[in-house]
Parts: structure tokens; C-alpha cells; sequence
């Protein structure tokens, strides 16, 4: 009888919580399926998806970076190694590269573009401000 209630106790569990168990089930084969694509993807592959990755969140890494130096006007080689050294942190793949300048090169092309545009927002904010402090001085 003992077995019996054990039964009727998980299959009472089942069905108070059907739907969560679908839903872990799901969310498992899901990830799974990510998992195993990704591995089986080769190095070539995973590095195109780390630049990828890379940039879109240079700018996130160079505005960082900008911030952590802000009193330090001329620290441009500082900043740039640390977002370098941040992103080989990040993506792991890279230090697989066999032209390690080549791929230090592209890096610094993106952080060089990221750096284009963040003088650009920085610039239309600045005469977003200039144009609303002017509207309320009036």
C-alpha cells in the first residue's frame, strides 16, 4: 500500500504541475539544441560570431572605458588596451587566431569607428542640451 501512495503522490504532483514541467522540458531542449549547435560549429565559425558580438558592444566597451580614465585627457593607449584586453577576455576564441596582430588590427578599426560615433552622439546631445537651455532661458 505504501508503493501505491507514493504512485498516487506523483502522479498528484503531475498534475498540479504539468504545465511547469512542460515548460522546463521545452526550455531544456532548447538550450540543448543551442548548445550543441554552437560546439559543433568550427573555429572559423565561432570567431565570426565573437566579432560579431564584438561589434555590437564596442561602444558599450569604449564608453566604459572613457568614463573609468575621464580625468586623464591623454590616455587614448590606455583605453584602447584596456577594451583590447577586456574583449579577449570576453571571447577566448581569439587568442586561437594564428595572426594575432591581424585580428588586434581589426579591433582597432572597430574601436576607432565606435569611437566616430560616440563623438557623434556625444556632439548631438550636446546641441540637444545647448537648444533646451536656450528654450527655457526664453
Amino acid at each position: 500500500m505504501v508503493i501505491l501512495n507514493g504512485i498516487k503522490n506523483f502522479l498528484l504532483f503531475i498534475e498540479n504541475n504539468w504545465t511547469t514541467i512542460c515548460v522546463i522540458i521545452g526550455l531544456l531542449i532548447a538550450i540543448s539544441k543551442k548548445v550543441y549547435n554552437y560546439f559543433t560549429k568550427s573555429d572559423e565559425e565561432k570567431i565570426e560570431i565573437a566579432k560579431s558580438q564584438i561589434q555590437q558592444t564596442m561602444l558599450k566597451m569604449i564608453t566604459e572605458a572613457e568614463v573609468t580614465y575621464e580625468a586623464w585627457n591623454q590616455s587614448g593607449s590606455i583605453k584602447r588596451s584596456q577594451v583590447i584586453e577586456e574583449i579577449f577576455e570576453k571571447y577566448p576564441i581569439l587568442s586561437k587566431i594564428a595572426n594575432q596582430e591581424e585580428i588586434i588590427e581589426w579591433i582597432d578599426n572597430e574601436i576607432d569607428n565606435s569611437l566616430k560615433t560616440l563623438r557623434e552622439i556625444v556632439k548631438s546631445n550636446s546641441v540637444n542640451d545647448d537648444t533646451s537651455s536656450e528654450q527655457t532661458s526664453e
